[in-house]
């Protein structure tokens, strides 16, 4: 089996594009910067459109963007292409490519806060932004999270009710 994953490059890319953009954005002007920047495409399914991922080839193109009160909060995607049956081999291919996706972070934005949670793994960055950076690697998968300036605003506001 071959799987595709994002270059620690690309990945860490995406989040420096995304760190840098002037927020609060809507859902939808993040969505037209990611047709006109990266060459993702925008599909509507009963007048919802949804960003997709259609560059980098991965079983699950979709990119989660989710909105508060109208400015986005957070940008998930998929890093790697989504396991469907967990092998040894799948878990080295994604060990690894998390791995190096950690490392390329840390060269650009430092040391990370780390957790390990039952198969879960997870690197975190706060960035100067105000936003957070994050991958998780799981085992199906490897995921990238943006979370917006008012994204983090918000998570410490509900944390503290």
């Amino acid at each position: 089996m071959s799987w595709r994953a994002m270059t620690p490059d690309e990945a860490c890319d995406l989040m420096d594009f995304w760190d840098a953009e002037p927020w609060p954005l809507t859902r939808d002007q993040v969505q037209q910067r990611a047709v006109e920047w990266f060459g993702w495409t925008v599909e509507v399914d009963d007048g919802v459109s949804y960003l997709m991922n259609t560059v980098s080839g991965f079983t699950i193109p979709d990119v989660s963007t989710i909105g508060s009160r109208g400015d986005l909060s957070y940008i998930a995607l998929r890093v790697a292409d989504t396991i469907r049956d967990v092998t040894r081999e799948s878990r080295s291919f994604l060990g690894d490519a998390f791995a190096l996706v950690v490392r390329e972070g840390e060269s650009r934005w430092g040391a990370p806060a780390l957790s390990d949670r039952e198969e879960t793994q997870a690197a975190v960055w706060d960035t100067a932004s105000g936003a957070q950076i994050s991958f998780t690697l799981a085992p199906k998968g490897l995921r990238a999270m943006f979370k917006t300036p008012q994204g983090v605003r918000l998570d410490r506001k509900v944390d503290h009710w």
